[in-house]
């Protein structure tokens, strides 16, 4: 449900909480003049420097420089976004958000009010039920104190009478059907018993799931007699309140903490019982993902919180795998990532029970980032680590790794260590890193491609009449199965002034004045690009025609040029705001402009031998290409055409038949038999003394 926070509800809520008594609940102040002081709650601090003004609502610290409002508090202190800390605060004055129609909303309520009910049901079962000894003597053998277990809701669900969860939904006014609904029951599978519905936690420790807000959303149940069932821990399955990628156990209790943090540093486990040990011991900075591994999802989720993570995973090889896929996960997130190495057989819970917080906490300062811990194990898993193969795959390995890492320099920091630690020169590693992410960069720009059959190709599949091609000329595919698959280069994108066309003609693609213009003086073979051909090609149609063009281009587009095409749709280009210029001006430049390109590739495929029969032609390209240039519009116009445009194709090139412009042609040049070196215009385009080859354009 999506609220509209406005500037009146802001200032209603601001008016309705006096911002000393907000702070003044978790900081000691003490009046001081118009003002009140005391120890600031963002850094470490004796003298008090930290003000909080009572008449503008608003707080400053004058050692840290931390400074806001009464939103901007509660998101610091508590971890909260914008829209939690108001609606937090809307709530506890009784201020009301107007909310967008959610025809959802009820149902919703409904699974929160069961959740949260159950939950309080479940620990008065713990609590206070005979049957639920067993799980009682569970957790004192854990040694989970009173404080901790009240702290995280946990709870017994109890398997007497069978159908104790029916009579729990009947008294407080639940059907079964919303039971199910909420994950908690099964609904029968037998037609000829309706009403057999199952608890799938009978009998099993209750660990309430809870939201960023703080509300029981799920439920994670361990068994408590290993050989009762073979599914150590049962979790709700994914609801509209719940969804496994969208939720960190304990993140409600750890995001203040982790705000506070000298490193806004958050510590990632891999169980319930780990995170509830961590926060019994003082490391309440713990989460850990929700019976799924560690997702995007779960990092993105925890990046709104924590500048870095520590993971603190088992100590087994499982364990060690598992770290190297969440820190995976976070690197391409460009969050700084450190491993702990725990010793076998140990994991968070067991370590902190038998050796205690500090040896912890000695793990914690030590922990290696994911770069060094990565090395570490694929060189434990090397019969030979110091052999070059298996330097070379931990290598590869770490560079894919690497790769994946948009920041600059947090990748560089990490490959400087890699480097030293497999004693490897940098630049070594550099350069094949740069290898690794332009194959990433080319496999992402193809991955969306989709192959599109051309009509004017041949059909190249054999028939039954081809003869079969003799093994000898088959090629095998040239893959190098130990690195990335070799992918084609990107294609080129269209030249600086293919694009001016192109964002030109969008700017204008309605006016007649200029496609007249396009059409008659600039043939579409000058455009070589073949999207930028297509793109003129279909405004033109369009201008014949009608439609909408630009739509079915839109629809038809190579996938790879679609990104341009939006471009050029959405921010169009100003042609005419750089200098005084008619549109009809700026069209004619742009003729004019890919005209040229194309009589300087005509040029270019000349020989370069000096030879009359080289260097007539070359001086006849030069002279119109300086006409081109420098002539005016209508001295020029005649000779752009498509008889023009044919005789500079590659392949039909008849330079020596090229027709002369107009300019050219009254006032042909009296010794053009006789020498190269003559001129049409003397006085505009004097004879060289330089080489036919190093004249200028």
């Amino acid at each position: 449900m999506s609220a509209k926070i406005t500037d009146p509800v802001l200032e209603e809520i601001r008016a309705r909480i006096d911002i000393v008594e907000l702070i003044g609940a978790r900081v000691t102040l003490k009046k001081s003049g118009g003002t009140f002081k005391g120890c600031c709650p963002f850094h470490r601090e004796k003298t008090p420097s930290f003000h909080v003004n009572p008449v503008k609502q608003f707080y400053h610290c004058f050692g840290c420089g931390e400074s806001g409002d009464i939103f901007t508090f509660l998101m610091k202190q508590d971890g909260l976004t914008f829209q939690d800390a108001v609606r937090t605060l809307a709530e506890r004055v009784g201020v009301t958000l107007k909310q967008d129609v959610d025809y959802d909303a009820k149902g919703r309520d409904v699974l929160l009010a069961i959740h949260a009910e159950l939950a309080a049901f479940y620990q008065r079962c713990l609590a206070k039920t005979r049957e639920a000894e067993p799980a009682r003597q569970y957790l004192a053998n854990r040694k989970l104190p009173a404080e901790i277990i009240e702290r995280f809701g946990i709870g017994y669900a109890p398997t007497l009478p069978r159908d104790a969860l029916r009579q729990w939904a009947s008294k407080y006014g639940y059907t079964p059907e919303q039971l199910v609904t909420a994950g908690i029951l099964s609904p029968p599978n037998k037609p000829n018993r309706p009403d057999d519905y199952y608890d799938r936690f009978r009998g099993r420790l209750m660990f309430p799931i809870c939201d960023r807000r703080g509300r029981v959303v799920a439920f994670s149940a361990r068994i408590l007699d290993a050989k009762s069932h073979p599914a150590k821990y049962v979790n709700s399955p994914e609801t509209e309140i719940f969804t496994k990628s969208r939720v960190l156990y304990a993140l409600d209790k750890a995001a203040a903490k982790i705000v506070k943090h000298p490193h806004r540093e958050a510590i990632v486990c891999e169980g319930q019982i780990d995170v509830i040990r961590c926060h019994a011991c003082g490391f309440d900075t713990a989460v850990a993902s929700q019976g799924t591994a560690f997702t995007k999802e779960h990092v993105a989720l925890l990046k709104k919180h924590a500048d870095s993570v520590v993971l603190v995973f088992d100590g087994d090889s499982a364990g060690r795998k598992a770290a190297l896929r969440t820190g995976a996960l976070f690197i391409e997130e460009e969050m700084p990532v450190r491993v702990a190495s725990l010793p076998p057989g140990e994991d968070p819970d067991s370590l902190l029970r038998d050796k205690g917080p500090a040896t912890f906490r000695d793990l914690l300062e030590r922990a290696l980032s994911v770069t060094a811990f990565q090395i570490e194990t694929l060189l434990q898993a090397e019969e030979r680590p110091d052999s070059i193969d298996a330097v070379n795959r931990v290598a590869r390995a770490v560079l894919e790794m690497l790769a994946a890492c948009p920041g600059a320099v947090l990748r560089t920091r990490l490959l400087q260590e890699a480097a030293a630690r497999l004693h490897m020169p940098y630049s070594a590693m550099e350069a094949d890193l740069d290898k690794h992410i332009e194959g990433l960069r080319q496999r992402a720009s193809y991955e969306h491609r989709e192959p599109r059959a051309d009509p004017a190709a041949p059909d190249l599949r054999p028939s039954a009449a081809d003869p079969t091609p003799e093994t000898d000329d088959l090629q095998p595919l040239d893959v190098d199965d130990d690195g990335p698959l070799d992918v084609p280069p990107p294609p080129e994108p269209p030249s600086r002034t293919e694009f001016l066309l192109c964002e030109f003609l969008v700017e204008h693609e309605h006016d007649g004045t200029v496609l007249d213009l396009i059409e008659r003086h600039l043939p579409l073979d000058l455009v070589p690009h073949p999207f930028a051909r297509s793109l003129v090609e279909a405004l033109l149609i369009q201008r014949r025609n009608g439609g909408d063009r630009l739509v079915e281009l839109c629809q038809t587009a190579d996938p790879v040029w679609r990104p341009v095409l939006g471009t050029l749709l959405a921010n169009k280009n100003k042609m005419l705001s750089a200098r005084e210029m008619t549109k009809d001006e700026a069209a004619r430049d742009l003729i004019k402009a890919l005209w040229v390109m194309r009589l300087k590739q005509a040029r270019g495929r000349l020989c370069a031998e000096s030879a009359p029969e080289n260097d007539r032609p070359r001086f006849h390209l030069s002279r119109l290409i300086k006409e081109l240039e420098s002539k005016p519009w209508d001295s020029i116009s005649g000779f752009l055409c498509a008889a023009t445009a044919d005789a500079l194709t590659p392949g039909a090139e008849r330079l020596d038949a090229l027709p002369l412009s107009a300019a050219s042609a009254a006032a042909p040049c009296a010794r053009a038999a006789d020498t190269a070196c003559a001129t049409a215009d003397p006085a505009g385009f004097p004879p060289s003394e330089s080489p036919l080859d190093e004249m200028l354009d």
